[in-house]
């Protein structure tokens, strides 16, 4: 039940954020952030995914994958892991990095080309050509 409410908190921050024209704690990559990108997965379909950690790292991945949607994808290569909601996939943990709601209402927040996602990983189908990002954010 915690979980459900967290999770309702979240959609609600999500939504009033997206309201406010602000980008909710999405970064620039640096300007050399092309220069350090990792090769993930195997596959015919590649996509970018930029995650933004705990400590402001930026880490860059091109994910190869046969998956269709970006979270059965970034499960499969071991990139994310959460929680199987009415909702969907809640994103816990990022590269490693686990965001606590109940500890300091950390969150993932899911971004595709630098905008707050109206879907959630799991179902957000791959695009050509789409920058997809978790930005680890405290409420």
């Amino acid at each position: 039940m915690r979980r459900l409410l967290a999770m309702i908190l979240v959609l609600l921050f999500l939504l009033t954020a997206c309201g406010e024209g602000g980008n909710g704690g999405a970064s620039n990559p640096p300007p050399n952030a092309a220069e350090n990108v990792q090769e993930i997965g195997q596959g015919e379909t590649v996509f970018r995914l930029e995650v933004t950690d705990n400590n402001d790292t930026l880490t860059v991945w091109d994910v190869r994958t046969n998956e269709e949607t970006v979270g059965a994808a970034l499960v499969a290569v071991g990139l994310i892991s959460g929680d199987e909601t009415d909702f969907g996939l809640m994103v816990i943990e990022v590269n490693g990095v686990v965001a606590d709601w109940d500890a300091n209402q950390a969150f993932w927040a899911f971004h595709i080309d630098g905008e707050f996602a109206m879907t959630g990983a799991d179902a957000t189908y791959i695009e050509s050509g789409a920058t997809y990002a978790f930005v680890y954010t405290e409420g």
